[in-house]
């Protein structure tokens, strides 16, 4: 005989697992994606993974207890997304970097996706990201991700260990370093730029280099921006097409 309570609990379970990850990935987190649509589709795809999930009922007995398991695929759920979170502040960090170059940081508007203030070049980034994302059918992956980790991690089943923690640090350290990367030819060129101002500078003091030199940056960082697409958009494929190699080793740590 089904217990209806049991099996109530164990879609619970389910969907704060699912909705954890789609609440935080990158645009299903912003505003301008209804709360009804990400609740939907978060219960949509928890019933289509509902039958596949084994639990045992002798964890659900008490209140303490399934309040302890909604905080755990709280977590579990968070920590998917984060590898998700990662690759996209990647690329706002590369945008924020060559604004700073430019002098596109002085000029910043409001972002209605993240309700924060981006500049331009930013901006930018993130829309191209965006557009990669499901240009490649990334979020195929976080949902493949999704269902796979009912498989290796099942309810209940999932520990936090030390080695997580250190794999969370170290994959906030890596936002810097693929920050750079995506916008190495930019930045390095910007750099370049600024060496020879200097120089200039040195050499003719009556030249005012600061005003002369903005909008020659912003010429070449446009001009830049538009050549190094072919080298910044596979780029930012590959880190996103990498996602699954990352959700596997972030479950297996936390088995």
């Amino acid at each position: 005989m089904i217990d209806i309570g049991i099996e109530a609990q164990k879609f619970m379970l389910v969907f704060f697992r699912v909705v954890s990850v789609l609440w935080l990935v990158p645009l299903f987190s912003s505003r301008y994606v209804s709360v009804v649509f990400k609740a939907s589709l978060s219960l949509l795809i928890a019933f289509l993974l509902y039958g596949s999930v084994n639990i045992a009922a002798d964890i659900l007995k008490d209140p303490f207890s399934f309040t302890l398991l909604v905080a755990r695929e709280l977590f579990i759920g968070i920590t998917i997304s984060f590898i998700v979170k990662i690759i996209f502040s990647s690329v706002a960090i590369a945008g924020d970097i060559i604004s700073l170059q430019t002098g596109f940081s002085f000029a910043r508007f409001m972002d209605p996706f993240t309700m924060t203030q981006v500049s331009v070049i930013e901006q930018i980034k993130n829309l191209l990201a965006i557009m990669i994302f499901f240009a490649i059918d990334a979020h195929y992956i976080v949902f493949q991700a999704i269902a796979v980790s009912f498989k290796t991690l099942p309810i209940g089943a999932a520990t936090f260990k030390e080695p997580l923690l250190n794999y969370i640090i170290n994959a906030t350290t890596r936002v810097f370093s693929l920050g750079f990367k995506i916008g190495a030819p930019i930045i390095v060129t910007l750099f370049l730029v600024e060496l020879a101002f200097g120089m200039l500078s040195r050499m003719i003091p009556q030249i005012n280099i600061f005003i002369e030199g903005v909008p020659i940056k912003i010429l070449i960082t446009m001009i830049l921006l538009t050549v190094s697409l072919s080298f910044i958009a596979p780029v930012v494929a590959g880190l996103f097409k990498g996602m699954d190699t990352d959700f596997m080793k972030v479950m297996r740590l936390m088995v």
